[in-house]
């Protein structure tokens, strides 16, 4: 059985999200220009944008180094990109991966000793060796740290990662920072890398930085407006229109009564595509310039949009924005009680990806 098809031979959707590679790239520009040197951190398939022409735009620009999480990650980019510097965050899990990152040219990032041991018979090989300067999640421990249990080693990268740079002024910026100094200054002829989008923007940029979220439009901040350009627009196909009566019930556990009467929308999208079931009353979407309200209980498939102020002029096959210019996606993640990260990740594969100003 094969799938329907256009009559340009394209697969229908209900729901897309269209990159913007144009807007990448100049996101990618902005956060270069305060560093000396930026990676990109394309994880999870890019946040979900797709990962293959990501890295592509992105090498066009003159970004050589890539970060992923895992090995198999790093695969599957190394299987596209035969000279870029891959680094894989996770590092290896055992003897066997670690042969592996050999084999496909990865770089992994050293976590602790018995990653270390593992890579000892690769030592010759380059490695990045991850610090922990506060977050408590990854990286050798700053306080007991010992330069000399890397003799013998190739550590071309020292990294660390900061917890609160989304907050410039949180004063663990500044402590973690000192601690990846006195860190940092052990590997005199490796690169330091500890400023992520956030830091960079906010001036600590030094080293290589590892720009992510700022790449895909989120906003890195927590406590400033957004300076980065909408990179990601997802929108979704109106697929049926109803007049509700006033008093009446919308959606699962009828959580949402009509205080009049109400023209409604129904887009093809739900929980399945990634949008969140749990977003707030106060979520909206975009009908052109209209902000429009969600209504009702998000179903796996199924949305529900009060659409009575566009009135008829709403129709069948229509495309609505879920996020993207006129409804941003920190706004939309801000509904849901989350982050934009979360968002574009959480992307269902029968989303269609389409791609613009490559």
């Amino acid at each position: 059985m094969t799938d329907p098809v256009d009559r340009d031979g394209r697969v229908p959707a209900l729901v897309r999200l269209t990159v913007d590679l144009s807007a990448l790239r100049d996101n990618y520009r902005r956060v270069a220009s305060v560093g000396e040197r930026t990676a990109a951190v394309v994880k999870a398939n890019a946040y979900g944008l797709g990962a293959a022409r990501v890295v592509e735009t992105l090498r066009r620009e003159g970004c050589g180094d890539f970060f992923v999480a895992t090995l198999s990650e790093g695969v599957l980019l190394r299987a596209v990109n035969r000279d870029a510097n891959i680094f894989v965050l996770s590092g290896p899990v055992d003897e066997e991966s670690a042969f592996a990152m050999v084999r496909h040219a990865l770089t992994p990032v050293l976590n602790d000793p018995t990653q270390l041991r593992w890579w000892r018979a690769h030592r010759e090989t380059p490695a990045a060796v991850h610090v922990d300067t506060g977050m408590h999640r990854l990286g050798f421990d700053y306080r007991s740290f010992s330069a000399s249990v890397f003799d013998g080693f190739n550590v071309g990268l020292v990294l660390s990662h900061l917890a609160c740079a989304d907050d410039p002024a949180h004063p663990m910026n500044e402590r973690q920072v000192a601690r990846f100094e006195s860190i940092r200054s052990l590997f005199p002829d490796a690169v330091g890398s500890l400023a992520n989008s956030a830091g960079a923007l906010s001036g600590m940029a030094s080293g290589m930085t590892r720009a992510g979220i700022a790449l895909y439009g989120g906003n890195p901040f927590a406590t400033r407006p957004n300076p980065m350009a909408t990179v990601a627009i997802l929108e979704s196909r109106v697929i049926a229109l109803r007049t509700v009566a006033a008093g009446e019930p919308i959606g699962y556990a009828a959580t949402y009564t009509t205080a009049q009467e109400t023209r409604v929308a129904v887009l093809g999208v739900g929980y399945a595509d990634g949008f969140p079931r749990g977003v707030s009353r106060d979520a909206r979407v975009a009908y052109g310039a209209n902000r429009l309200p969600v209504v009702g209980r998000v179903s796996m498939d199924l949305l529900h949009v009060d659409a009575s102020t566009v009135g008829r002029e709403i129709a069948l096959g229509d495309w609505v924005e879920i996020f993207g210019h006129t409804i941003g996606i920190d706004e939309t993640a801000a509904w849901a009680g989350t982050i934009s990260y979360e968002l574009l990740t959480r992307l269902g594969a029968r989303v269609a990806r389409n791609y613009t100003g490559s």
